[in-house]
């Protein structure tokens, strides 16, 4: 099918109906509906197709795909691999792909064949995909497939050939055949490099609220979009690459939620991260200063800025007690270096902190205490000394 304008059949009264209008009325449609496949999204797999082993055999589940021509690849029927795949070929490993087939058949209700001895005129051509098996080598690139015109892959590609062959496989995975000591084959599955449709876009809103995600768009002005009679107006960002925002109660602005900029990522709110967070070759920095003496917090712990202080809160003592330990893992076993604790406080009562240090205490300074004797011995070690000098002045010593 060649690259040429769009093209419709122009009707009117009384006009003759050739083979070419015919024709032309149906290549538009084709044209039309190939070219959204392939400028408004890419190609790929669309739904289905998984490659499964069931009943000792893999299968392909039936699914749809659309090819780099923007051909639909729809597959109605289970398609299954054996042994016998393989063995014709000689190897242990096989690749499938799903290509786009057009077989012209006949239809059974039609009352009168035009040329039943001309193989171009049955009365239907139908679109099916078929699933190929290919000898596994060396690991295929899926998004350059084999016997595609290295020119195809140049973009934008408005062609859309209906010609079979001019083929363009949609990568499924590689099967590979295992045959154990009592003769029976197993196999392995592996589809981790299938390619699936993806959508060309800068803007995707949600038709019923404010949500919205952008790709690159860029705004050097807020956009104001309405959904019926609310109005959201969005913030705009010369210099941000990817957005998401979502609905706030009446905005004056909507600013995202999460933005991506070329030197940082910025999330508004407050973010809850499920697992690990990890820190790498990069530091924790707490860069605006709030000036509060308050703990932005709902009384669980929390790190933060308060003026030029930075604390770690451990949270309200109303909820129990709470506890700071500080130690290193050795073995898979925790070891504790230093351990603050306080009591659960309630009502006007002033939390007390014991702290505990396991190991030696090396103080490089002074020890600053509003009673140094009473604050760094217990009575039980002060009555102990006490006896020791008594002692020692009674044995006559200096």
């Amino acid at each position: 099918m060649s690259l040429i304008p769009a093209s419709r059949v122009n009707y009117f009264d009384r006009q003759f109906i050739r083979l070419a209008e015919l024709r032309d009325e149906q290549a538009y449609h084709l044209q039309q509906r190939r070219r959204h496949n392939l400028s408004h999204h890419t190609w790929g797999i669309v739904a289905g197709l998984e490659v499964l082993e069931e009943d000792g055999r893999p299968v392909v589940r039936p699914g749809l795909a659309v090819d780099g021509y923007g051909r639909e690849l729809l597959l109605l029927n289970r398609a299954t691999c054996d042994r016998e795949q393989f063995d014709r070929r000689g190897t242990r490993w096989l690749d499938l792909w799903l290509e786009y087939r057009l077989e012209l058949v006949d239809d059974r209700l039609a009352p009168t064949e035009c040329n039943a001895t001309e193989a171009n005129q049955p009365y239907r051509a139908t679109e099916r995909a078929e699933v190929v098996f290919t000898r596994g080598g060396a690991r295929p690139d899926p998004r350059h497939p084999p016997g595609v015109p290295v020119t195809a892959f140049e973009e934008p590609l408005l062609t859309t050939p209906d010609d079979p062959v001019n083929r363009w496989p949609v990568y499924l995975g590689r099967i590979a055949m295992d045959i154990s000591a009592e003769g029976a084959p197993t196999f392995a599955i592996d589809t981790a490099d299938r390619v699936y449709v993806g959508l060309n876009a800068e803007l995707i809103d949600h038709p019923g609220n404010a949500s919205r995600i952008e790709l690159g768009r860029r705004p050097a002005n807020a956009d104001v979009k309405r959904v019926g009679e609310d109005e959201y107006r969005y913030a705009p960002g010369s210099d941000r690459d990817f957005a998401v925002f979502v609905p706030s109660p009446a905005p004056s602005q909507l600013e995202p939620t999460l933005s991506v900029y070329d030197t940082a990522t910025q999330i508004r709110g407050t973010t809850e991260v499920h697992g690990n967070l990890v820190l790498d070759g990069a530091s924790l920095q707490f860069p605006d200063a709030d000036g509060g003496e308050t703990a932005p917090t709902d009384g669980t712990p929390a790190i933060y800025r308060s003026g030029d202080a930075l604390r770690l809160d451990l949270g309200a003592l109303e909820n129990g007690d709470r506890t700071l330990v500080i130690g290193v893992n050795k073995d898979g076993m925790f070891m504790k270096a230093l351990e603050v604790h306080f009591e659960s406080a309630t009502g006007g009562a002033t939390p007390k902190a014991a702290v505990t240090v396991y190991g030696d205490l090396h103080v490089e300074g002074t020890i600053d205490s509003a009673d140094i004797r009473t604050r760094t011995v217990t009575e039980e070690v002060a009555a102990l000394l006490t006896g020791m000098v008594q002692s020692t002045l009674a044995n006559g010593s200096n």
